[in-house]
C-alpha cells in the first residue's frame, strides 16, 4: 500500500513538473539513440576483449586486481542498461534501471579513485602498501565504495520524491566533484615520486603515468560535462531543459563512452602491478642496505677513534 502511494505521488510530481519538459530532458532524440546504439555495439565487442584480458590478470602468478574487477562490473552495467533508457516510456521499472545506471557511474568513479590512490601509495610507500594490502582490507574498501553510493542514491530518491529537484542535483554535483582532488593529487604525487626513482625503468614509469593520466582524462573529459549539466540544472531547472539539445546530449554520450576508456586501463594494468612492486621493493631494500652499511661504517669509525684515543691516553699516562 505504501509503495503504491509513492508511485502515485511520483506520477503527480511528474505532472506538476511538466512531464513534457522532463521527457525532453530524460529521453534521447532519434539521432542520439543511433549514436548510443553504435557505441553499444562497439563497447560490447571491446568489453568481451577486456574480459579476456581480465582472465589473464587472474592467473595464479598474478595478484587479484580487486578494484579492476569491480570497475569491470560497473562498465558492464553501464553498457547493458543505458540502451534500455532509450525506450522513453515512464514506469517504475525504467526509474529503477535509471537509478541502477546512476549507481554504476558513481561506483565507477569511486573505483577509478581507488586505482589512482593505490598506485600513488604503491610508489610512495611500498613497504606500508605491502603490509596493508590484505584481502580483508581490500574487501572492506570495496564494500564501502558500493555501500556509500547506494546510500546516496536512496537519499537522492527521497529528496526527489519530496519535490526538491535542486537539492537532488546538488547531491549529484557534490558526489561527483568530491573525489576529483584525490585523482589530481595522486597523479601529481606519483609524477614527483617517479622522477626521483632510479630502479623503475622508463617504460614502467610511462606505463604508471599512463594509468594515472587515463584516469584523470576520464574524469575531466568524460564526467566534467555531466557535472556542469547538474550545476546548471541545480541553479535553474528550466534553463537546463532549454540546453537539452546541446549540453545534456553531449554529456550523456561522453559518460557512455567511459567503458571504452576503461578498456584501455585494463591494457595498461596487465603488466603493471607485479613489475612495479618488484622494482619498488628492490629500491627500498637497497636504501635500507645503504643506510645500514653507512651506519656500520660510522660505527667502525667511532670505534677506531675510541681505540686511538685510548692508546694515546695510555701512552701519556705511562710517560
Amino acid at each position: 500500500m505504501t509503495f503504491q502511494l509513492e508511485v502515485n505521488y511520483l506520477a503527480w510530481l511528474l505532472e506538476k513538473l511538466n512531464w513534457t519538459s522532463v521527457k525532453t530532458a530524460v529521453c534521447a532524440s532519434s539521432s542520439e539513440m543511433v549514436v548510443i546504439w553504435i557505441i553499444f555495439s562497439i563497447e560490447f565487442v571491446v568489453i568481451c576483449l577486456a574480459l579476456y584480458g581480465l582472465c589473464y590478470l587472474l592467473r595464479p602468478n598474478h595478484t587479484v586486481p580487486v578494484f579492476v574487477i569491480n570497475l569491470f562490473i560497473t562498465d558492464v552495467i553501464q553498457i547493458c542498461f543505458r540502451p534500455i533508457l532509450n525506450f522513453c516510456t515512464f514506469s517504475v521499472i525504467i526509474a529503477f534501471i535509471y537509478y541502477i545506471y546512476s549507481l554504476s557511474i558513481i561506483v565507477n568513479v569511486g573505483f577509478m579513485v581507488c586505482i589512482s590512490v593505490e598506485r600513488y601509495i604503491m610508489i610512495k610507500y611500498p613497504v606500508w602498501y605491502r603490509l596493508h594490502n590484505t584481502s580483508k582490507n581490500l574487501a572492506l574498501i570495496c564494500l564501502l565504495v558500493w555501500a556509500i553510493p547506494c546510500g546516496i542514491i536512496v537519499i537522492d530518491v527521497i529528496i526527489a520524491l519530496q519535490g526538491k529537484i535542486a537539492h537532488a542535483f546538488f547531491i549529484s554535483v557534490f558526489v561527483l566533484l568530491m573525489p576529483y582532488p584525490l585523482v589530481v593529487f595522486s597523479f601529481v604525487g606519483s609524477w614527483k615520486a617517479l622522477s626521483h626513482s632510479v630502479t623503475i625503468t622508463p617504460n614502467e614509469q610511462k606505463r604508471i603515468l599512463g594509468i594515472l593520466a587515463l584516469v584523470l582524462f576520464n574524469y575531466t573529459v568524460l564526467f566534467m560535462p555531466g557535472i556542469v549539466q547538474s550545476i546548471i540544472m541545480m541553479l535553474s531547472f528550466e534553463q537546463g531543459l532549454r540546453l537539452h539539445g546541446y549540453l545534456l546530449s553531449v554529456s550523456g554520450i561522453l559518460v557512455y563512452l567511459n567503458p571504452l576508456a576503461d578498456s584501455l586501463l585494463y591494457v595498461f594494468l596487465r603488466r603493471d602491478a607485479n613489475g612495479i612492486f618488484r622494482c619498488l621493493c628492490c629500491e627500498k631494500l637497497h636504501e635500507n642496505q645503504t643506510e645500514n652499511s653507512s651506519n656500520s661504517l660510522s660505527r667502525r669509525g667511532e670505534v677506531q677513534i675510541s681505540i686511538k684515543t685510548y692508546r694515546e691516553t695510555t701512552e701519556l699516562e705511562s710517560v
